[in-house]
């Protein structure tokens, strides 16, 4: 089978390896000449931007792929649901932009009745509160405010930073919840929830970019329901096919509020973190649902698996880092020797994944990590 992969950055390494390894004719696309796949797969890399889906219906036609699969960007879910050609994974751009934009997702939250922050016009903000603004489209935390109403100032600031990171200049702002990040990533079947994870999220650099996170054991069975039963209401309402269905949501301590939901694979090698964990095939179940195949879940196998986002900052050139994270057993650089570095920014040089004795000791070597 010939494959089209959206994605040859080092996130969508672990979805090339299944395919290649059922015998699939992979090849990728993406405008970088640097990255992972491109580098090590230069024969089959399209130097092309897959954000242009006509461009990328171009290749399709032109080189016959059977199956085209969206990688772990936003940009590559987008393109890939206004292709001609989709297979057996039937995802509508409509329905995709509902799940990926801010705004329309908040009211099919309002619409279900499902806990999640509520949006506020900017025009009719109350006098006081805490609020947060942020781009209707963008992602890694980029462009994001907390501010008090009452600040006029502050008001006028944040939307207008939100604006700058919007490629459509919308905006939305809504009430803050203080609470826990974490993800909720289910592989749905027939429009239930057949198999999940919650993963804590948490930040060393940039409390708005996750960079730190492991998978959490015995998470309280009322607030799993109340995913659960959101997750299957939305999958119901909008039809959803069979396939991943990734949520990010806040522990308010009483309750939940999600935040978001994609169909795409998370980056930053979140399935190489659920693979560690677990032994489950996180990026393979997930390339599976476009091949229209389903793979059988081997027994889960315990392990306690942290991943973490190793930056440098302050410094223009990278030569080299310092690793002090205990039990370290797999780095992926994500820098070249004497590559220059924006000095004023904190800037992501390699990922670590590193391994605790037993649930205790993992969610300590978290804290201390999201701390040091």
């Amino acid at each position: 089978m010939k494959v089209l992969l959206l994605d040859a950055a080092f996130s969508a390494v672990p979805i090339h390896e299944y395919l290649t390894a059922i015998g699939c004719d992979v090849w990728t696309m993406g405008n970088r000449s640097e990255d992972a796949l491109a580098v090590a797969h230069k024969e089959n890399w399209i130097c092309a931007d897959y954000a242009n889906a006509a461009l990328v219906q171009h290749y399709v036609d032109v080189h016959g792929f059977e199956v085209v699969v969206p990688g772990c960007t936003d940009v590559s879910m987008a393109s890939f649901v206004r292709l001609k050609q989709r297979g057996s994974y039937t995802l509508s751009a409509e329905t995709n932009d509902i799940l990926t934009n801010k705004p329309l997702f908040r009211r099919l939250c309002l619409e279900l009745n499902i806990p999640a922050p509520r949006a506020v016009d900017v025009r009719l903000l109350p006098r006081y509160g805490k609020f947060i603004c942020k781009p209707a489209d963008s992602f890694s935390g980029r462009g994001v405010t907390i501010f008090d109403a009452a600040d006029t100032k502050a008001v006028d600031a944040a939307v207008r930073l939100a604006r700058t990171q919007s490629p459509s200049g919308e905006v939305i702002c809504e009430n803050f919840i203080e609470g826990e990040l974490h993800s909720y990533t289910a592989f749905l079947k027939s429009g239930a929830v057949d198999r999940a994870f919650i993963v804590r999220e948490g930040s060393r650099y940039n409390p708005f970019a996750v960079d730190t996170s492991y998978l959490c054991d015995d998470y309280d069975s009322k607030k799993l329901g109340t995913l659960r039963g959101a997750i299957e209401a939305v999958s119901a309402h909008l039809g959803l096919c069979d396939g991943l269905l990734h949520t990010q949501f806040l522990d308010a301590g009483d309750g939940i509020a999600i935040i978001e939901m994609t169909r795409r694979c998370p980056g930053d090698l979140y399935a190489r973190l659920i693979e560690y964990s677990t032994g489950y095939h996180y990026a393979g179940e997930y390339a599976a649902c476009f091949l229209g195949t389903h793979r059988e879940a081997p027994p889960l196998r315990r392990r306690y698996v942290l991943r973490h986002t190793l930056k440098q900052v302050g410094k223009d050139r990278f030569f080299g880092l310092g690793i002090d994270l205990p039990g370290v057993f797999k780095i992926v650089p994500l820098a070249r020797n004497g590559d220059t570095l924006d000095a004023k920014v904190a800037t992501r040089v390699a990922l670590a994944f590193a391994e605790a004795v037993d649930d205790e000791s993992l969610r300590r070597l978290y804290f201390e990590t999201i701390n040091r």
